[in-house]
């Protein structure tokens, strides 16, 4: 399966990995990941399943897979670190969900 980003012509960026090792808050790698996180494209529910269904804007259509993508970019804004790995895993945890049900 590809990501949604994959499929909108943009590259996978691995919040996971980033969020392993982040940068300084203010710094340039910090800003570029505010950057993305903002666009859903490229946020942690745009390097999703390309299934997951989305509006024309590529939010998905999941109230809570939402926002929790809104809240995963205002911890990367703020340099929350520990709270956006946390967001991160209940994004990937309702995508689950999301596409057990879409594939059942």
């Amino acid at each position: 399966m590809k990501t949604y980003s994959e499929t909108e012509g943009k590259k996978f960026f691995d919040w996971n990995q980033f969020l392993e090792n982040p940068p300084l808050f203010s710094s340039e790698k910090h800003l570029d990941a505010c950057d993305l996180s903002c666009e859903w494209v490229t946020c942690a529910c745009g390097n999703l399943c390309d299934i997951i269904p989305r509006n024309r804007i590529g939010a998905p259509k999941d109230y809570h897979l939402e926002k929790l993508g809104m809240m995963f970019h205002q911890f990367i804004d703020d340099g929350e670190w520990q709270k956006a790995k946390e967001t991160l895993a209940k994004i990937e945890k309702r995508s689950e969900e999301i596409i057990f049900q879409l594939t059942k």
